[in-house]
């Protein structure tokens, strides 16, 4: 009888280990996601899925790429205000576009008054 009990003890104690170990688990991944996401590693993900699809076709003008494009915002900065494009000095007649991708993933395009493309810089890698 006390042997038993004394088992009964022991298996009580293990499943209360293992459910904690479990929730301690499921707790890290939690975490884990909610920090991915905080980071903007989906939106990363994204709009490397999207730069696959637009490097193969190799996009000319502005609706070439924006073919490619999904989710995204755009405004015209200085080449200074681009993390890859910094160095570009801007011809007559150029500009550089950033679009958002995902609303936060920065690819900044130069771009003619024609709309062909001059540069590419991918700003979120």
């Amino acid at each position: 009888m006390i042997i038993i009990s004394f088992y009964k003890k022991i298996i009580k104690s293990v499943k209360v280990i293992l459910f904690a170990m479990l929730l301690s688990i499921v707790a890290f991944f939690g975490i884990f996601i909610s920090y991915a996401i905080a980071m903007g590693f989906p939106a990363y993900i994204y709009a490397v899925h999207l730069e696959d699809k637009w490097e193969k076709a190799n996009p000319k003008t502005k609706p070439e790429l924006e073919k490619f494009l999904d989710h995204y915002s755009t405004h015209i900065i200085e080449p200074s205000e681009s993390l890859w494009g910094s160095g570009y000095e801007l011809r007559k007649n150029e500009r550089m576009v950033q679009y958002l991708i995902l609303w936060s993933m920065p690819l900044d395009v130069v771009y003619d008054n024609e709309d062909n493309i001059k540069a590419i810089y991918t700003s979120y890698e």
